[in-house]
């Protein structure tokens, strides 16, 4: 039977949904029957931390990504290859060039894509010769056995309507357990887990759905669960103190009408900062000083976000930088995929190196599961440990092919620094070590890894050996270039799944927050999100007029003239 646990934010329903697979497991359910999915790889390694790496979070690319190549695998096919963004703007291009019309344009057909296959807008209402575009773009992928981001999910999809792959996939789960399940869409993703409904968990907060633009529906997914689900309700909030609670009900949803506050009061309003116009400087000046108030109060820097609604970021970065004001900045180095693709180059060129080798096996893409390390009993991996373990039946096949997948890398590597490394072509010896890593990396859903190894390619062409690139590498790398005690600057969208002492959101005027263009439910969510981040302080600025309608009913409110 699917279970249903609604949880509005700060309800802890994450922690909910690891104590119930902790349970399982210590009741000796096997770990590599329980699957767990949500929607970023952030969330998904929560999971995988919180079940101390007995279970794997996944996301839903790369379940369907697995999906994908075990049907393969089972039919005796040669897996896709999985395209980035820019291969796939050309492969759009060329469909395009074999459309007899002028003017069409590859934004268009970009969009087009976007409408048919993530809102599934019906083929009737675009332009014919976009439509033609757009089939001859989908028959190239498949001619060319490529996937791009979306095809992932509906490739996915096909192969579990697959009788044999469906049956031999759904034998292997006894517990399914899905977050965030308010982000699902209908059309790629609900069919991605409608095969495991008699043993699902799904996790969802309906007030919390900001990802309509992705074609996430809530009243349209709740349609398609099973109308003898069982429902309960997490109803305590955890994070934030009973003001901040009571300041933001108004704006939720069914799901989170009723939370109540755990925590004491802090006797702290929400203040809400009124300016009489709408100034990026005179806004800029006013975050300035709440952020020194809540200093001297105890709450620093790095505990404090600015959140906004718009993409004017980089003005109040600027602006609070003018004031002295430290911002949390990450630098191009910083990046988790730039960090392990170090670790291989300099495995590379050391092969010995058994920290260099440790190193390159804790990298997400090619690492060991948790427990396999802990079974092989090392605080660091060696090239004999890889041997015994593909040699062992006792680990799982997943992890003795990524143990085999070292040595082909290493064997890989010595055949491109033999073949490039004595003609000064290091931009490409760098692009061919990086390319098994890139490619591990594009099949687990790592769509950022593309560009970023292009990047390190890119900076390569300064030196003259891969030593010396390496060692610059490892420095940048080693000292990178931010601070951890700044503020945080993000969009609303993007803080989602975070919290913080104090957040200060700017621009709650009409036009603004909300924006007029976009769904108003979703608008209405999105400053629910935004709203319950806080813990312990929440301030809202409104330059000018007319102000927000969210501002409406918002109770436990302190109002300061600026």
């Amino acid at each position: 039977m699917t279970r249903l646990t609604l949880a509005g934010p700060g309800a802890g329903k994450t922690q909910d949904l690891t104590d119930q697979i902790n349970t399982s497991l210590k009741s000796g359910m096997n770990p590599y029957s329980i699957l767990a999915l949500t929607f970023s790889r952030r969330a998904a390694g929560v999971i995988t931390e919180r079940t101390k790496g007995q279970v794997e979070g996944h996301t839903f690319h790369s379940f369907a990504n697995w999906v994908i190549r075990l049907g393969c695998s089972i039919k005796g096919k040669d897996a896709p290859e999985i395209i980035a963004d820019k291969e796939q703007d050309e492969m759009i291009k060329r469909a395009i060039e074999s459309v007899d019309i002028d003017f069409l344009e590859l934004e268009e057909v970009k969009h087009a894509l976007q409408r048919i296959r993530v809102l599934n807008v019906p083929r009737e209402a675009v332009r014919p010769h976009v439509i033609e575009a757009v089939d001859r773009y989908m028959a190239l992928l498949d001619s060319e056995n490529k996937v791009d981001f979306t095809r992932i999910l509906e490739r996915g999809v096909q192969e579990l309507q697959n009788p044999r792959i469906r049956e031999q996939i759904v034998s292997l789960y006894k517990k399914v357990a899905v977050d965030e399940g308010q982000d699902c869409n209908p059309f790629l993703e609900f069919p991605l887990i409608e095969p495991f409904l008699d043993v699902m968990d799904l996790y969802s907060s309906p007030s919390q759905q900001i990802y309509s633009f992705r074609g996430a529906n809530w009243e349209r997914l709740s349609n398609l669960l099973p109308q003898d689900m069982s429902v309960r309700t997490l109803s305590n909030n955890y994070r934030s103190t009973p003001e901040i609670v009571g300041s933001s009900k108004h704006l939720a949803g069914p799901d989170a009408t009723g939370m109540v506050s755990t925590r004491d009061s802090m006797g702290i309003p929400v203040n809400i900062y009124k300016s009489p116009r709408d100034s990026i400087n005179l806004t800029v000046h006013t975050l300035t000083a709440i952020i020194k108030e809540w200093e001297q109060k105890g709450i620093g820097p790095e505990n404090i976000a600015i959140l906004t609604r718009s993409s004017n970021n980089a003005k109040i970065r600027r602006g609070l930088t003018h004031y002295g004001v430290p911002l949390a900045l990450g630098s191009f180095f910083a990046s988790e995929i730039v960090s392990g693709a170090l670790s291989h180059l300099w495995l590379a060129l050391y092969p010995t190196d058994l920290q260099a080798l440790d190193s390159a096996m804790s990298f997400p893409g090619p690492s060991l599961g948790m427990m396999t390390r802990s079974m092989i009993g090392s605080e660091r991996v060696s090239w004999d440990e890889l041997a015994w373990l593909i040699s062992d039946e006792q680990f799982a096949s997943m992890e003795q092919m990524k143990a085999m997948a070292m040595f082909q890398r290493h064997a890989h590597n010595q055949h491109v620094l033999r073949k490039y490394g004595r003609d000064g072509k290091l931009g490409e010896v760098v692009s061919q070590i990086l390319a098994p890593l890139r490619d591990t990396l594009l099949r687990e859903g790592w769509f950022k890894a593309a560009n970023e190894i292009e990047q390190i390619v890119s900076l390569s062409g300064e030196f003259d050996t891969l030593s010396k690139f390496a060692d610059y590498f490892r420095e940048e790398v080693e000292n990178v270039k931010y601070t951890e005690e700044g503020v945080t600057v993000m969009t609303i969208h993007k803080s989602k799944g975070t919290e913080f002492q104090g957040v200060i959101i700017p621009g709650w005027i009409e036009g603004r927050i909300p924006v007029d263009s976009d769904d108003p439910q979703t608008e209405k969510n999105l400053a629910y999100v935004g709203l319950t981040r806080a813990k312990d302080r929440l301030a809202l600025t409104v330059p000018g007029s007319p102000p927000s309608p969210f501002l409406r009913g918002m109770r436990e409110t302190s109002v300061i003239q600026v």
